[in-house]
């Protein structure tokens, strides 16, 4: 975890020592300031080279220079480092107008149509830069070439021997000076790094005032007119094109933000890929890696300012986008959700490629695929960040960027340790019902809002079912049984003296002996059934109806959660076969062919137990007259669908308790419950990038499922939840389902439309 102590950083002993001796030289009056002709001289000397080219650099080096001098209080360290770069930058410039001169034809190079990435700090720019230049079509920005984009070394070999040899010792350089750095900000020279880089080659890009106190100059900056600073930046891309031909660039930085109008007009024809965070955790991670940034060039850090500062410079970028973009085609833009890059990265880089007119194919998908599974999240380390830190809070923050907000509706990120977060149960009933921002509208907003749900949790309204509780004699059927919150169910009702019919996917031969085993019961059979095939529902059906059996308990628990749309081999969409239509039919079978059934039940009502999610209150209404559409989406779409299927489910559940229960009294008792978060396989198919994540995410910040099944038991086995109906439980608080799954109009419409799926599906059995 990175430090958050800015005002006293990491300093390697030989460092400090260095350090402790600038201080006692200037003390003594001797002068280590920088000068900009001293620069020039030391780079044409190095060179043998004259020409820097003519594009106002000079007058931006000479206000650099100055402000470094009267405002940066670099250490000794910083001063050395400082000298370096902008000599190194010096050079470059002889070096690039020397074979510019050498090589006129390099100015006729057509770049095409170029993607750029920008959008806020610490925005996903990083991983969705490095995810695009994975496609083979695409070409970025290596470290190397960054670094030394024309090395001095006359063949090419020995070029690229070079080049690495600087990126490197720039690499490891970082790593020494700023160890953490890495979990902040991970660089390497092979991997593609920001184009900043190459505008500093101009001295005018935001690397100096995020490196540096330089107040001075970031004020004359955002004066100038950045055209020079872009058409030399053209300039260099063309003599890295003519250098390693091939591929389309895809560069990548927020300097770009601010100033849209003058890249659209430089690079005409380029697409804009806009990312977009919570701007409360963006600045806050980015003032953090500031401070770092800092901390190895100064002795003197002060994170108030930086804060103060870096608000104000990013409020300006976003507000200068909105009206650049306001003024400019649509089509040449692209926006990300973080969230969404987050949930399903490879669909991201689809929808952008796809926008560029590149194919994403097995060769793109595979190249994308391989990156994520190299390189997990927080390899190097945890970044640890706090806004208040940075003199910041997040009313201030949600002041700043609301206009920002509202525009491209970016949600408020949750995070279980933020006190400025609304407790789950004070949201409305039907939060998030427009598909965006927090609650249960996409993975990392249903991840936190469980969250929050089990670390705030209301007082439990219901009693926990006490061991002594019996159900001898009782035949339970339950769905899903071999994993999870199904399979601690099936132990626990085993384990009160249920007879167990575990309906699980075929593939699962040893589950009985597991469940006889830890419950002591003997009493269980298996029947196989895939609940995403509607002829294989129909014929467990068939078995349980030759079988002779009577339910008294079906708890249907099975679900799943796919990372993308996927037909069921009827042609349904794979969760809405599974978490309603599979239990639409299986009942109707049961009833009709006496599996469940009042009479039978031995004097006591039969309990129909759904396992249902408060993700139903966060979806879109029901399009229930095209039920039996297929409609494609990705993982950024697979919670609001998961979430769809869900309001199906409890839709269903809340009618079916009304016509079974026409009367005053109870004939089949019909309940739905939410568990909460819960450590189950449900996200199996995660994606490559999200398994390492939210495998132990879900151990760790969730409940087991032996720990999970109260509301189960209570809703299977509490004698008052076999004498009513209707009755849903979020962990052991009872609530009322979404208005629109209660509604009598949704239920009638739902039950007919799907009446006429359930007659279909016979005629495949």
């Amino acid at each position: 975890m990175t430090s958050t102590d800015y005002e006293h950083p990491f300093r390697p002993a030989p460092v400090r020592l260095l350090n402790r001796l600038g201080r006692a030289g200037s003390n003594l009056g001797l002068s280590d300031r920088l000068d900009a002709e001293a620069l020039r001289e030391a780079a044409r000397r190095k060179t043998g080279l004259s020409d820097f080219g003519d594009d106002g650099h000079a007058e931006a080096l000479e206000v650099l220079v100055t402000s470094i001098n009267a405002e940066a209080r670099l250490s000794a360290t910083g001063r050395l480092i400082q000298r370096s770069r902008l000599t190194g930058a010096l050079v470059q410039r002889l070096r690039i107008s020397e074979l510019l001169q050498r090589h006129p034809e390099i100015a006729d190079i057509d770049l095409g149509n170029i993607t750029v990435i920008s959008g806020l700090q610490r925005t996903g720019t990083t991983l969705l830069h490095r995810l695009l230049i994975s496609h083979p079509d695409f070409r970025g920005l290596s470290g190397a070439e960054a670094l030394m984009p024309v090395p001095g070394a006359p063949d090419s070999d020995r070029a690229e021997r070079a080049r690495k040899r600087q990126a490197v010792l720039a690499q490891k350089s970082i790593s020494y000076l700023a160890p953490e750095f890495m979990a902040i900000h991970p660089i390497s020279h092979d991997e593609p790094e920001e184009d900043v880089l190459l505008l500093d080659l101009c001295f005018m890009s935001q690397s100096a005032e995020a490196t540096m106190h330089v107040p001075t100059y970031a004020r004359w900056l955002e004066s100038q007119d950045q055209t020079p600073a872009y058409e030399y930046l053209r300039q260099v891309l063309q003599v890295l094109s003519w250098q390693r031909p091939g591929g389309r660039w895809v560069l990548k930085t927020p300097h770009h933000l601010e100033h849209l109008d003058v890249l659209l007009r430089v690079f005409e024809g380029a697409t804009v890929v806009q990312t977009h965070r919570d701007p409360r955790i963006a600045l806050a991670s980015f003032c953090s890696m500031v401070a770092h940034g800092r901390g190895m060039f100064s002795d003197q850090v002060d994170p108030v300012e930086i804060g103060r500062h870096w608000s104000a410079k990013t409020h300006r970028m976003v507000e200068r986008a909105m009206a650049i973009r306001a003024e400019s085609p649509a089509e040449q833009f692209v926006d990300v959700s973080y969230y969404d890059l987050m949930a399903d990265p490879i669909a991201e880089v689809r929808r952008i490629c796809e926008h560029a007119g590149l194919p994403f194919d097995e060769r793109a998908s595979g190249a994308a695929t391989q990156y994520l599974e190299a390189n997990p999240k927080n390899r190097f380390g945890r970044h640890d960040y706090r806004l208040g830190d940075f003199g910041l809070t997040d009313d201030i923050v949600d002041e700043t960027f609301a206009a920002y907000r509202e525009a491209y509706a970016i949600p408020i990120e949750s995070d279980p340790g933020r006190s400025a977060e609304q407790p789950a149960d004070e949201q409305p009933a039907d939060a998030g019902q427009s598909g965006r921002g927090l609650g249960d509208s996409n993975f990392v907003g249903a991840l936190m809002t469980a969250v929050r749900d089990l670390r705030n949790p209301k007082a439990p309204d219901v009693d926990r079912v006490p061991d002594g509780v019996r159900i001898d004699g009782k035949t339970c059927l339950v769905t899903g049984a071999n994993s999870g919150l199904g399979r601690a169910a099936a132990v626990e009702l085993a384990r009160r003296g249920g007879r167990m019919i575990l309906a699980c996917r075929p593939g699962h031969d040893t589950i009985c002996d597991e469940i006889k085993r830890e419950s002591g019961s003997e009493s269980v059979e298996l029947v196989e059934v895939d609940l995403a095939d509607l002829r294989s529902v129909h014929r467990c059906c068939d078995e349980l109806r030759d079988r002779g059996a009577r339910v008294d308990i079906a708890l249907m628990n099975a679900g799943l959660m796919t990372p993308a749309a996927r037909q069921s081999p009827q042609g349904y969409d794979t969760m809405l076969a599974v978490h309603f239509l599979a239990n639409r039919v299986m009942i109707d079978r049961w009833l009709a062919d006496g599996v469940i059934d009042p009479s039978h039940a031995g004097g006591e009502t039969p309990r129909i137990v759904f396992v249902s999610s408060e993700a139903h209150r966060s979806s879109a209404d029901l399009d229930i007259e095209r039920l039996d559409a297929f409609t494609p989406y990705g993982m950024r779409d697979a919670m609001r669908h998961y979430g769809l299927s869900k309001l199906a489910l409890c839709t269903y559940a809340t009618e079916l308790s009304r016509r079974l229960n026409p009367g005053d009294g109870v004939d089949v008792a019909v309940h739905s419950l939410c568990p909460g978060g819960v450590a189950t396989n449900i996200a199996r198919e995660a994606p490559p990038m999200l398994k390492p994540v939210v495998d132990p995410a879900l151990r760790r910040l969730f409940r087991s499922p032996a720990d999970a099944i109260e509301p189960i038991i209570y809703l299977c086995c509490a004698a008052e939840a076999g004498s009513s109906t209707g009755l849903y439980l979020h962990l052991m608080h009872r609530k009322q389902v979404s208005e629109r799954a209660s509604d009598p109009a949704n239920g009638t419409k739902l039950w007919e439309a799907s009446q006429v799926l359930v007659e279909e599906s016979r005629g495949i059995r």
